[in-house]
């Protein structure tokens, strides 16, 4: 019997290890969204957006002026701004979530009170409580505080000739604002002054650029891409040109991406791709090639990452401090050469999320940032375009005291 024993117990161990290794791996924790956290989402056809609840999947219709807006946050992420440059109108949601002192205070949404009509409504910038619309047709800048939005006190200020114009907002809440002097044709600036808030000059334009377009800042520093370089320019009014590599020819880089948290920018040239802009270093390195496969891209609120997604549905997220690449993966179909606007898809990004339209299917799909796997594929009215993320992303308590 003792000889038997031995056996029967080795066979017991051997089943019970394989139940063990046969067990199928636990389910990986899906991330809950805060309560407060709001998507806004514009559509393909329709003159309107819709807000959306991530945790309740609840969504709301509001009327806006024109379909396919240009969507942004203010910088405390209650409002989103909502530019229909064609039809010169800038609208406000205010999402009545407000963020004060490490609690919310939450209110119903509405439309904000103040609208914008100025001609030609196009770069956004908000920075530390203060926001500014420059306003191509007009020269000027609606100047607004979230709280002016609220009562309709939101102002407009001249500040240059009518031009493709651009500004950065400092910490101080001095702005760097772009000039028209007509030494170069077309309506590209040539110069960057820095004024106040109410429109006094504090520094004057020192470098002539062969025109620019693209602006971004970290409080401290504001950055315009311009043919000559990447023209920085400081908070005293100090300003110089980061020069671009040798292989770029005549390629610039006409959109730059920025965050207080950075020190550093990026800056992308549909011709080469994306990449790093360094201005202490004064140089610029390749992050991301563009292979005619680049279709959008996009820095988190936090300035942690910087996500690129391709044509082939891939999504890149790279380190946004050190430039290196984190994860991939898919997230969407292959989208067509030449493709139609409902055939486009377009990603928003919260602290655990990415958010993406599929505007045929009326669906937006959200995936773990984590992860990058599926967590929920929301149905949305109409052909859901833009995305952008609003709200409270800490999942802060309410206290309307």
């Amino acid at each position: 019997m003792k000889k038997l024993l031995m056996p029967v117990l080795l066979l017991g161990l051997f089943i019970a290890g394989c139940k063990k290794d046969d067990a199928p791996a636990p389910e990986p924790q899906q991330p809950q969204e805060a309560e407060y956290l709001r998507l806004v989402i514009t559509d393909v056809e329709k003159a309107q957006i819709t807000v959306l609840e991530p945790l309740t999947k609840k969504t709301t219709v509001y009327p806006v002026k024109a379909a396919q807006p240009t969507l942004y946050a203010t910088s405390s992420g209650q409002f989103a701004t909502i530019i229909s440059r064609a039809d010169n109108t800038v609208q406000f949601f205010n999402t009545g979530i407000e963020a004060h002192g490490g609690h919310l205070h939450v209110h119903d949404p509405e439309m904000a009170t103040q609208t914008f009509t100025e001609a030609g409504p196009t770069h956004y910038f908000s920075h530390e409580g203060l926001s500014a619309i420059f306003n191509d047709g007009a020269g000027s800048l609606s100047l607004f505080k979230d709280a002016e939005l609220e009562s309709g006190e939101g102002r407009v200020l001249p500040v240059a000739a009518p031009h493709h114009g651009a500004m950065v907002i400092f910490d101080d809440h001095t702005i760097a604002v772009t000039q028209k002097d007509g030494s170069v044709s077309g309506t590209l600036p040539e110069k960057v002054r820095i004024i106040d808030r109410f429109g006094t000059v504090l520094h004057e334009g020192t470098i002539a650029t062969q025109g620019m377009h693209g602006d971004a800042g970290n409080g401290k520093l504001a950055a315009f891409g311009a043919p000559d370089g990447v023209l920085i320019v400081q908070q005293n009014g100090e300003q110089y040109l980061v020069n671009y590599p040798a292989d770029f020819g005549t390629a610039w880089l006409s959109t730059i991406l920025g965050n207080k948290a950075l020190p550093h920018f990026f800056g992308y040239a549909a011709a080469l791709g994306l990449y790093k802009i360094d201005p202490v270093a004064k140089q610029i390195t390749l992050v991301q090639k563009n292979e005619s496969n680049i279709h959008q891209y996009m820095l988190d609120t936090q300035g942690k990452n910087l996500y690129v997604l391709l044509n082939d549905g891939t999504l890149k997220i790279f380190d946004a401090n050190t430039a290196q690449l984190k994860k991939e993966g898919k997230i969407s179909a292959a989208i067509p050469a030449g493709a139609a606007a409902d055939e486009k898809p377009y990603f928003g990004v919260s602290k655990k999320c990415v958010y993406i339209t599929e505007p045929a299917a009326g669906v937006v799909k959200m995936y773990s940032l984590e992860t990058l796997q599926l967590v929920s594929s929301i149905p949305v009215e109409g052909k859901p375009l833009k995305v952008l993320v609003v709200g409270d992303q800490e999942g802060l308590e309410v206290d309307n005291h």
